[in-house]
């Protein structure tokens, strides 16, 4: 492989020098090492001709608003994840928000420069575990413009409500609590949505509502 140009986006200072030790020893030349795609977005016109941005993300942030940050300054680069959290949803979130790769943080040296590799040369690439929830998703209808699929599919305000829910991986008791409903009654109204939607459980539902563009707001009642 060709010497590929790549940033590194990682708070913790000891994971920013181990990935760039990592990817020097492996042909990446690496351009920018920091701690915050703010610092990176400081000297973008630097680091502008990237082939990678490589991001390490911290439980508790929201990968998909760092891609969203990063995707709208940088057009060129292709954006990779390393996370912990390989939840299905995480995962789609992160691609429709402009990520190119979403690896885990348990991938070890040489996978994580064959994938690299294969980013840079325009393959999506997403841990394994996901690929078989992905293929039972139905593939119909994933137009990103939420208004007009939702006339389409006749969701309520409180379906909608509830898919913000099970985006972000509440349970039932959560939900009911929120809402100020029973558990009961949210069990009927995702009941409805799975109908509606044609997917057989909660995540295929929130895998199809990030795909179909669901603006994100807090439940409430």
């Amino acid at each position: 492989m060709l010497a590929c140009s790549i940033s590194i986006v990682a708070r913790n200072e000891i994971v920013r020098e181990g990935l760039r030790r990592i990817l020097s020893d492996h042909q990446f030349i690496v351009r920018a090492a920091v701690g915050s795609a703010d610092e990176l977005l400081d000297i973008a016109d630097e680091v502008e001709d990237c082939r990678l941005i490589i991001v390490d993300t911290v439980a508790g942030n929201d990968s998909a608003d760092s891609c969203a940050v990063l995707r709208e300054r940088f057009s060129v680069p292709r954006l990779v994840l390393i996370a912990e959290d390989c939840a299905i949803v995480t995962i789609v979130r992160a691609l429709a928000a402009g990520a190119d790769g979403y690896l885990s943080k348990g991938i070890s040296s040489e996978p994580l420069i064959s994938a690299l590799q294969m980013i840079a040369q325009g393959e999506k690439i997403v841990p394994s575990q996901t690929i078989s929830e992905m293929i039972a998703m139905p593939m119909h209808g994933f137009s990103g413009e939420w208004d007009a699929t939702r006339s389409g599919v006749n969701l309520s305000e409180r379906e909608i409500q509830i898919l913000n829910c099970l985006i972000r991986g509440d349970a039932n008791k959560l939900i009911s609590r929120q809402l100020s409903i029973t558990e009961a009654t949210v069990k009927v109204h995702i009941k409805a949505i799975l109908r509606k939607l044609h997917v057989i459980n909660r995540t295929q539902a929130a895998i199809w509502a990030v795909s179909n563009g669901l603006p994100s707001y807090q439940a409430r009642a």
